[in-house]
């Protein structure tokens, strides 16, 4: 197993999804499974940053506990 497929499996991608990967031959499945890696990557910068634009409503001594409230 790849460690793209690794990296996969600890980030929790469904079992079908997984599945998927791991029929295809390996020189299919890594690359797939890389790009799937970046697309994760993105989402998770992309949320992060609405998450910072959207406190940034938030008056300064409130932004840290309303943070906290919403995203733990």
């Amino acid at each position: 197993m790849s460690d793209a497929l690794s990296t996969l499996k600890q980030k929790g991608l469904p079992a079908d999804a997984l599945a998927f990967l791991e029929s295809l031959p390996a020189e299919q499945a890594t690359p797939l499974a890389d790009a799937v890696l970046a697309a994760l990557d993105t989402k998770d910068n992309r949320v992060e940053k609405a998450m910072n634009n959207a406190l940034n409503v938030v008056p300064g001594p409130f932004r840290r506990p309303v943070k906290k409230m919403l995203f733990g």
